[in-house]
């Protein structure tokens, strides 16, 4: 077996949200749904399966593993659980008698989905904005563990301040960075960190090279971790030895076009308000065509979630709920010259929000 099994226990919090979802089924029109998604599937049982199904109904629930993974599940799992096989899945729907299966078309294969349509007699409903909101909310522990997960990536983020040095290269810093996390308790990296050197830094999703630091250089770090599960994201940008006039302008500009959208940044709001926010001072500043990309983002178990914070995206009118967790990241980019972003993770609150990071730089 190539994979190494990574297995928790199911906590009280996993089965709270089993029941979560069980109410959410009462009034969707769906009789139950079919989870597939391994980060679904670990948000649900606490358990982290290269595959499984788990199936729920308003009143049961079964989660259905392969050899591999069946004696740790029962041993581990509180739910019940089965040999995945066409006799137990079907037996659990004639059981539930369901007649309409809610399954996310973003994670069931186009395959497992005509096995399904062939093998059994329920209406297959694909319900992806349904499963989207699911972990949108975020409970205690979560907001727990993606704190620590910011705390650690500060550390990171103090330690590449304190790399920085002439003739460094944007890939060593890189792997330091990596090395100086893992080292510290992380688990990986959330995503290859965009370190940026000058005219690179234009690039929003740039990915980092042998470009060596020199003098007058803007430096732009994203950066993010994965640690007890849960993800981390910033941006920050730094100027070495001496600051460009021009691009220091445009980061001030975009501090206050996130200070500007978190003002919004409350229960009740819309998302569309938090990116109409920031480029209306944008705009006043007469730069909002150097801003490309959406204001930002839900974090979680993965560190590109529901929802999109974009005025103009399918999310916009989704209202802001306590527990909610997303990245508010501003950025302006000049082509051939260089950018800037200032990205922080905050988590709503009952009258309000809380900043993971500092506002330090």
């Amino acid at each position: 077996m190539s994979r190494r099994m990574k297995l928790k226990a199911t906590s009280p919090q996993n089965t709270k949200r089993v029941k979560n979802l069980q109410k959410r089924l009462k009034g969707s029109g769906l009789d139950a749904c079919l989870i597939e998604s391994s980060v679904d599937l670990f948000y649900f049982t606490g358990l982290k399966l290269s595959a499984g199904r788990l199936l729920v109904h308003e009143k049961s629930s079964l989660l259905l593993v392969d050899g591999r993974y069946l004696q740790i599940a029962k041993e581990k799992s509180k739910l019940p659980t089965a040999l995945d096989s066409p006799a137990e899945f079907e037996a659990f729907c004639k059981k539930n008698r369901i007649i309409r299966l809610g399954f996310d078309g973003g994670h069931t294969s186009y395959d497992q989905y005509k096995r399904l349509k062939k093998g059994f007699k329920v209406e297959l409903v694909p319900s992806t904005p349904f499963f989207k909101v699911c972990r949108s909310i975020k409970d205690r522990a979560e907001i727990s563990a993606m704190k620590k997960s910011a705390e650690l990536l500060w550390q990171g983020f103090q330690f590449l301040r304190k790399s920085l040095k002439k003739g460094i290269t944007e890939k060593e810093l890189s792997k330091r960075f990596e090395i100086f996390c893992l080292e510290r308790g992380a688990e990986r990296l959330a995503f290859e960190p965009i370190i940026a050197f000058g005219k690179n830094s234009a690039m929003p999703h740039y990915r980092s090279h042998d470009v060596p630091l020199k003098e007058g250089d803007i430096v732009l770090i994203d950066i993010g971790i994965v640690l007890d599960g849960y993800n981390s994201d910033m941006t920050r940008v730094v100027f070495f030895k001496k600051e460009d006039p021009y691009l220091s302008r445009l980061y001030e500009i975009a501090k206050e076009a996130q200070k500007s959208a978190l003002k919004h940044c409350r229960p009740g709001v819309k998302l569309k308000e938090l990116d109409l926010s920031a480029r209306k001072v944008m705009a006043r500043e007469k730069v909002e065509e150097l801003f490309v990309h959406g204001l930002g983002h839900g974090v979680g178990l993965e560190c590109h979630e529901f929802p999109r914070v974009n005025s103009k995206g399918e999310d916009k009118d989704i209202v802001l709920e306590e527990g909610m967790v997303i990245t508010v990241e501003p950025g302006l980019y000049v082509p051939g010259k260089g950018g800037v972003r200032y990205e922080d993770t905050v988590v709503v609150t009952a009258k309000g929000h809380l900043n993971f990071y500092p506002d330090a730089v």
